[in-house]
């Protein structure tokens, strides 16, 4: 679907494999709520690779260690570190990384309250924020003490409720955001703001041919995608079952109900009601798949 005929497939899909450290599972399914697959570090890897499989020069990742443990989610950052390195350019949003994850980092950028109050190497944040009166205490992870300084249930809230309470909340509030401020404009005023303008001696601009993806053709859609069902209903043995015997029950109910409706009238009625019955019945029988389909990769 987003490679064209001339691309060695399996080349690709081998390479990527290799590349993301998943040999051990590529002859396993990614599985789902009923079938046991494969874990959830490697199930992170295979989604980067199907982003990967067009071989993009930029990456976008929202939280790509959100459910892991420490020692996996180091492991999907290992791997993005390896596509940086390869020349790619990897964005990513993420919590809480450990030590060791976050000294993977390149660039670091914090925003807090829609302001950007850093961006700029990750080893010279900690001595950016000691110089500015939020220092590091020693033996703590940088990301964990970042995290806390720019959240504002780090405010300890001590009221009764009642009115104190509201007054309380009140004072918090405007002290976080003049806080916020005052990092954002300690930012904007310091050697290390980014300045938009600059650019990477490596920066290379995008030609406009580069954005130019590969896009089949309707029946070549249409062929794919109906492999991929029959492919589904084969793998997914307890699910087609459990569709089968409900389009069984809801035929076998619709005959009950709308049997003998007769050819006057008065039946016309009728007819629009088993008709919508119908056409809703087999519409909610294949949205209930979806969840399950979208899980498996062929």
């Amino acid at each position: 679907m987003r490679l064209p005929p001339n691309i060695d497939y399996k080349a690709r899909v081998d390479q990527l494999i290799e590349s993301l450290k998943l040999e051990k599972a590529q002859n396993t399914h990614i599985g789902g709520n009923m079938v046991k697959g494969v874990s959830g570090g490697e199930r992170k890897r295979t989604s980067i690779g199907v982003e990967l499989i067009t071989d993009p020069s930029l990456i976008f990742l929202d939280e790509p260690t959100t459910g892991l443990d420490s020692f996996t989610a180091q492991s999907v950052v290992e791997v993005l570190n390896a596509l940086a390195q390869s020349g790619r350019t990897v964005v990513s949003t993420i919590h809480q990384p450990n030590t060791d994850t976050f000294d993977m980092f390149d660039q670091l950028m914090l925003v807090a309250q829609g302001r950007i109050i850093y961006m700029n190497d990750a080893s010279k944040s900690v001595d950016y924020f000691s110089m500015i009166g939020y220092p590091c205490p020693d033996n703590t992870n940088p990301a964990d003490h970042f995290m806390a300084m720019m959240s504002i249930e780090s405010y300890d809230i001590d009221a009764e409720e009642g009115e104190e309470l509201i007054r309380r909340q009140t004072v918090v509030d405007t002290d976080y955001k003049a806080k916020i401020e005052e990092m954002y404009s300690k930012y904007e005023n310091s050697e290390l703001k980014c300045d938009s303008d600059s650019m990477h001696p490596e920066a290379r601009p995008i030609k406009a041919e580069n954005g130019d993806a590969y896009m089949p053709g309707f029946w070549k859609q249409y062929c794919l995608l109906l492999q991929r069902a029959f492919r589904n209903i084969l793998r997914l043995k307890l699910t087609s079952s459990f569709k089968l015997m409900t389009i069984l029950f809801t035929s076998i109910l619709t005959v009950l109900v709308f049997g003998q409706l007769g050819d006057g009238a008065k039946s016309i009625q009728s007819r629009n009601g088993v008709l919508f019955f119908i056409i809703i019945g087999a519409v909610f029988n294949q949205v209930q798949g979806v969840g399950k389909f979208v899980t498996w990769q062929f």
